[in-house]
């Protein structure tokens, strides 16, 4: 039990089945990215990382410097590949991490070449295409300008390409099928516009839906983040939620009927009532949206969130819990016995993804890694 009033608890062992239930499915002729980015949404790189590398993952996926500094402080000596476009004085930064940098278009690949400059040496780079729509970093086939593009980066001191890229908008099978085949085609075309032998480039384009749902989609690497841990829509049986987020009730008091509760009165009592005090509100990540339209558990029951969130507390009718006192454990995600809250049902309730939510929990609340592997050592030979 923690000495704080909330807490994230981190299943070290749920990511370490995860990332063997999927590395079953992919086999060894694919490589895996282990995306960390967000503080690997929100579980904690210092948790995350030692499962990686004991399981032999050689590449991860990070968005910051500060992140890639972690994992190379940890001893993570493998690629380190950014997720995202950077700006010119982080490709100079993260260039003393060795970190290889996703290029959006032609004329970021001119901020990159620049700072690779400035390092005085040249930078692996991963060109990103717009081949599945999502039109956000990626290198239009369609623009006039993109072969252009692509022969001054073939030329170019600064810049060493070894991978093309893409990213899917949709988690529908239909539409990565159609995306993942664009992006092949338009990327075996980009290999020979940079004049790289066949093959020679590596291609990935897969996430965790992806690479679950669509096959095909997997090709060299596949960048797996939200199904290491436990969440993503894929169907994908066996994966177990990582994280629960847990706190305790502070004070129970009862009030009349008619009673109205929290600020703007936004909850009223039908009926006499015990409501519990949680020391949880929206500044430790807690949406305030969830208000009036969440639960969460008590003593393995759901027990609804009946106030407008305060900053750091929140209000659960406990009415119907007569057993629940002061002190007892209460999980707003996860799971408390036979019982759980799901992503899904913060979804549902929030009208946004869980993600959204807990890659923020872990950074603000203290983090209680628990079920943490014991690997045997390597044998010397």
């Amino acid at each position: 039990m923690s000495t704080t009033p909330a807490w994230v608890e981190i299943d070290a062992g749920a990511i370490a089945h995860n990332l063997d239930l999927v590395r079953r499915e992919f086999g060894t002729a694919t490589r895996l990215c282990g995306v960390v980015k967000a503080d690997a949404y929100g579980h904690g790189i210092t948790a995350v990382l030692p499962i990686l590398t004991a399981a032999g993952v050689d590449v991860i996926g990070i968005t910051s410097n500060a992140e890639a500094a972690e994992a190379r402080r940890l001893g993570f000596s493998g690629r380190i590949i950014r997720l995202r476009a950077a700006l010119r004085e982080e490709v100079q930064e993260g260039g003393l991490l060795d970190i290889e940098e996703w290029v959006g278009g032609g004329d970021h690949a001119r901020v990159v070449s620049a700072a690779a400059r400035s390092l005085g040496r040249p930078v692996r780079v991963h060109l990103s295409l717009n081949s599945t729509g999502l039109s956000r970093d990626g290198m239009d086939w369609d623009d006039p300008q993109s072969q252009l593009h692509l022969r001054r980066i073939a030329v170019s001191p600064e810049l060493t390409v070894v991978g093309i890229c893409s990213h899917f908008p949709c988690e529908d099978a239909d539409d990565v099928r159609t995306g993942a085949l664009t992006f092949r085609n338009q990327a075996c075309a980009a290999e020979r516009l940079l004049g790289a032998p066949r093959g020679f480039l590596e291609k990935h384009c897969a996430t965790s839906y992806a690479a679950l749902t669509v096959p095909g989609s997997r090709m060299d690497m596949v960048r797996i983040g939200a199904a290491l841990y436990g969440d993503t829509s894929a169907a994908a049986p066996g994966l177990r939620p990582a994280m629960r987020l847990v706190s305790r009730i502070a004070a129970i008091n009862r009030y009349p009927a008619g009673s109205t509760i929290g600020y703007d009165r936004a909850g009223r009592l039908d009926r006499a009532g015990r409501l519990a005090v949680v020391p949880l509100g929206y500044a430790d990540g807690y949406p305030r949206v969830l208000g009036g339209r969440a639960s969460v558990l008590v003593r393995g029951t759901f027990a609804p969130v009946v106030d407008r969130l305060a900053m750091n507390s929140l209000i659960v009718d406990v009415t119907h819990v007569p057993s629940a006192d002061a002190g007892d454990e209460v999980v707003l995600y996860g799971r408390q016995g036979s019982a759980q809250i799901h992503a899904a049902d913060i979804e549902q309730a929030s009208g946004t993804i869980a993600a959204a939510a807990y890659t923020a929990w872990g950074r603000l609340n203290a983090r209680v890694v628990v079920n943490v592997p014991v690997y045997e050592p390597t044998p010397t030979p």
